[in-house]
């Protein structure tokens, strides 16, 4: 198991998951060594001429990895309304990477004209050209801007899109599974006589839900009475994403359509970067006797005649202040939470299984072993046939430095926090992770023995709670202990004594290790 009294700061690469399947194209972040030059360039633009809410793609050369550096578009110079007034622009946004010759900008909208504060049509002209911030803090600007005409075509403005419980300032985040939303409106630039509003979610291949409702002047809301409710997250996924398309039709016969997407989410949820840490590097065990070449020499192959077991554990470190204020007494309907502004109502009686309410209407339950099944990404035997032990730790020096764990996180985990966490193990072998195929060749003259040496691998992952705005809070840190092996064929001139392994000397990164 692991010791929950070890001080560490966890420090979790920085991820965006504000846009409906915001997948980064198979990039995967890298630790920061000597970074290369970039010279990205704009070269053209997919479009010149579209409503807010429509997706733009950028063309260009260099754009680089998110390892190497975060890309963005500024935009200079000036937005002519339709009505002739005029207004400078100094505009930058970043859009997401597809591949080192296309950024998507998916943030044209769906909230304002991002030329105009008054949302108008019109025209803007100016420049657009690339700023790369690398990893190191380096700042590069494209030395000479693309000169562009972009016209902002009559569009439809999403005034807001929120549970219908919530009073959020500005567009959410995220959208939480099984809640129930309203959507408000607004036309620019024509006349509209209907709105049908849309929500689908391609991952889950359901039927989108359609609602069409006569205009109201020029704007249009719907979802007060509950007829827009996100599908609950499946089983099985940590998230999916939702693309919600509002289609106006005018008065003078046109269409203008927007759309935009967003992750949905369970409101309580594991985030794990990826990164695997080499806890411990246990010393090299022989696991055959002598084998001679002989005079010809001779071929061996690798046999687990003698299996190791060990137990892959989880533990979960909750931030004290947050299970305190959320664990109530057997038997208590009590559900807090809702309290606070914009707030997701919590109850557990053991710190593993979550009620959740946005109220008497919108209810469910998370459980902690599968939000690491799915997260961590690890083995459906999570909880199966294993231990749960309940262990208090009240001396934790130091939390999760969780500031670019989530896009904008509006708080993060106390830096001092101990509180009842839970352990939860299962067994894996040696021989379950040794491939059948090692073997070797002992030259003539010589022995050989085979060797097995033992990893303990350490992923390490935060637990974060949404509000109903989507943001983030990191109420929690989980550790999650795995092993693997690794086999190796010695050879020396005589045996015994056994001849010296050629893996690596036992090390400890992370304690506690062996002999501790």
């Amino acid at each position: 198991m692991v010791n929950k009294t070890r001080g560490l700061s966890i420090l979790f690469a920085s991820t965006v998951w504000a846009g409906a399947l915001a997948c980064s194209g198979g990039d995967t972040v890298e630790p920061v060594g000597e970074q290369p030059e970039v010279d990205a360039k704009i070269l053209a633009l997919s479009t010149y001429s579209a409503s807010v809410g429509a997706l733009v793609e950028v063309y260009g050369t260099d754009f680089p990895k998110p390892a190497v550096g975060r890309t963005y578009l500024r935009f200079n110079g000036v937005f002519e309304g339709a009505d002739g007034t005029r207004e400078a622009v100094d505009y930058s946004t970043e859009p997401r990477r597809v591949d080192s010759g296309t950024l998507r900008w998916d943030q044209f909208g769906p909230y304002r004209n991002p030329f105009s504060q008054r949302g108008a049509v019109g025209t803007f002209v100016g420049t657009v050209s690339t700023r790369v911030v690398k990893a190191d803090g380096q700042v590069v600007d494209e030395a000479n801007p693309m000169e562009v005409t972009f016209e902002v075509k009559p569009s439809v403005l999403v005034e807001e899109f929120q549970p219908t419980t919530a009073t959020c300032d500005t567009g959410i985040l995220r959208g939480i599974g099984g809640a129930a939303y309203r959507l408000g409106v607004q036309a620019v630039g024509f006349e509209p006589e209907s709105f049908t509003y849309a929500i689908s979610a391609p991952a889950l291949q359901m039927e989108p839900i359609r609602v069409r409702q006569l205009a109201d002047g020029t704007k249009g809301e719907v979802g007060r009475r509950g007829d827009i409710i996100l599908p609950e997250v499946p089983e099985g996924v940590p998230s999916y994403g939702a693309v919600i398309t509002i289609l106006a039709r005018g008065k003078a016969g046109e269409q203008v359509q927007s759309s935009f997407g967003l992750t949905v989410h369970r409101p309580l949820e594991v985030f794990y970067n990826g990164f695997i840490d080499v806890a411990e590097v246990l010393a090299p065990v022989p696991v055959s006797g002598c084998m001679p070449g002989g005079t010809l020499g001779a071929s061996v192959d690798y046999s687990e005649s003698q299996a190791e077991s060990r137990n892959r554990s989880y533990s979960v470190n909750w931030n004290e202040g947050w299970v305190q204020s959320h664990t109530v007494s057997q038997g208590s309907s009590e559900t807090i939470g809702l309290s606070e502004r914009n707030g997701i109502g919590f109850s557990t009686t053991n710190g593993t299984n979550f009620n959740w309410s946005l109220g008497a209407e919108v209810t469910g339950s998370v459980g902690v072993d599968k939000l690491v099944q799915m997260g961590v990404g690890v083995s459906s035997e999570v909880g199966g046939g294993g231990n749960q032990s309940n262990t208090q730790n009240s001396n934790r020096e130091t939390g999760v430095d969780a500031s670019t764990t989530t896009t904008d996180s509006e708080s993060v985990s106390e830096g001092n926090s101990g509180s009842t966490g839970e352990d939860f193990s299962w067994s894996v072998s040696s021989s379950q992770v040794i491939s059948r195929g090692f073997g070797g060749w002992i030259i003539p003259g010589t022995y050989g023995v085979f060797y097995r040496q033992t990893l303990r691998l350490m992923r390490r992952a935060a637990m974060v709670a949404y509000n109903q705005c989507g943001y983030a809070q990191v109420v929690g840190e989980v550790d999650f202990v795995d092993w693997t092996w690794s086999p190796d064929l010695a050879l020396g001139e005589s045996c015994p004594p056994l001849p010296q392994s050629n893996l690596p000397d036992a090390e400890c990164n992370i304690s506690p290790c062996t002999g501790q």
